[in-house]
């Protein structure tokens, strides 16, 4: 088991979420549509390659990433790609002559903002396209279409086009997840590192994704935690008695495996750089420091607010957060006057919190009425290097 910080795991590398693996695979069984819940590190692109990589019996899936798309027919268009990439043809050839035949076949001359215009002329909306593709599937097994980053494609739709245009995704979504002869032939996993439920609130459109089955992935239990520690450590063959890795667990408190493994890494250099260094608590405490220094882990929780908000509540949601950073805790009520300085009512504010929560920064677990860092390795690199 290789020490992959930040990276999608695949093969022996990933550590078995058993789960929600089981939960994911009973809800596609049931015939569900699911959105995969859960803030950027937590491992859900992980957990889609599994399933990718080791699909039940009777399912194909597909992965399709399409955080690079900014607008509704692009999105389409990569869709339509991924049902003619080669792995699914040669999975087709064998079950479906005549739709193999037809994938095969079609040849495309050009790709316009009207749609796809094939070389006899004609021209198809890549929507249109995909639809008639999956309804005339004819195999015995059923397709799992797996789209990473969907929430981060509409926010790109309302940021470069409008939100007409990306209404009009989530309900052409929405109609191929309702239609029974695609629904029975088709299951749609959505996924993302921001919540799409976070932004189909912002345009008055949770309605549009009430359909989906929400799968929350968690944070490691302490005992699952614990053995995926050790056996990190024993993989890249570091040395580090059961005091210690349960030191390393109370200061990481977020049992994401990424600040797990990110301090790892830094232990392993540590280890490196003096063979003979115990690994105990203040090597755990300078592995920390170390960690901090890296803005390339940290700096995407910065820039994913600049991106997402306007300026004004990016402003809240840093004052927030700085603040938080610096007294550990922020009451609910200091919530109200903060939004009324950066010109947010009181709705917009509640908003901005609920995507804060979202998305990973900050919970309310132990208090309703106290807001917390979830990760205190994320709190002290934003004191650090946001808020000071």
């Amino acid at each position: 088991m290789k020490n992959c910080v930040g990276q999608v795991v695949r093969g022996k590398d990933f550590w078995d979420r058993k789960i929600e693996l089981e939960t994911i695979w009973e809800a596609i069984d049931s015939g569900s549509h699911i959105l995969l819940v859960a803030p950027r590190r937590v491992g859900k692109t992980s957990i889609m390659h599994k399933i990718k990589d080791e699909p039940k019996d009777g399912y194909i899936v597909i992965y399709i990433d399409t955080e690079s798309a900014d607008n509704e027919n692009e999105f389409w268009h990569k869709l339509f790609n991924a049902m003619m990439e080669e792995d699914f043809i040669n999975k087709l050839k064998s079950k479906s002559k005549v739709l193999y035949e037809r994938l095969t076949n079609i040849k495309i001359k050009k790709v316009s903002a009207s749609g796809v215009e094939f070389v006899d002329g004609k021209t198809l909306d890549y929507s249109v396209a995909f639809e008639t593709l999956v309804k005339d599937l004819d195999i015995d097994k059923k397709l799992i279409i797996m789209i990473d980053e969907f929430a981060q494609t509409v926010e790109n739709i309302i940021k470069y086009e409008d939100v007409k245009n990306a209404n009009s995704l989530l309900k052409a979504h929405r109609s191929l997840r309702q239609n029974p002869k695609v629904s029975k032939k088709v299951t749609f996993v959505y996924a993302g590192s921001i919540g799409l439920e976070s932004v189909v609130s912002k345009i008055n459109s949770i309605k549009i994704i009430n359909d989906l089955n929400n799968i929350k992935v968690l944070p490691l239990l302490k005992l699952e935690a614990f053995k995926f520690t050790s056996q990190l450590c024993s993989s890249i063959k570091i040395d580090m008695s059961e005091d210690a890795i349960k030191y390393l667990l109370e200061k990481v408190e977020w049992l994401i495996p990424f600040y797990i493994q990110l301090l790892i890494q830094q232990l392993k250099i540590l280890s490196r750089e003096d063979s003979d260094r115990v690994l105990d608590n203040s090597a755990i405490d300078e592995a920390i420091n170390k960690a901090l220094e890296h803005r390339s882990y940290f700096e995407s929780w910065q820039t994913k607010l600049r991106e997402s908000f306007s300026n004004d509540e990016y402003l809240f949601a840093k004052e927030i957060l700085n603040i938080i950073s610096e007294n550990n805790t922020m009451a609910s009520s200091q919530i109200i006057n903060i939004a009324t300085k950066h010109e947010l009512n009181e709705d917009e504010a509640k908003e901005m919190i609920h995507t804060l929560i979202y998305d990973g920064y900050i919970n309310n677990n132990e208090n309703s009425k106290i807001y917390r860092y979830n990760s205190p390795i994320l709190r002290q690199w934003w004191n650090k290097n946001v808020a000071n």
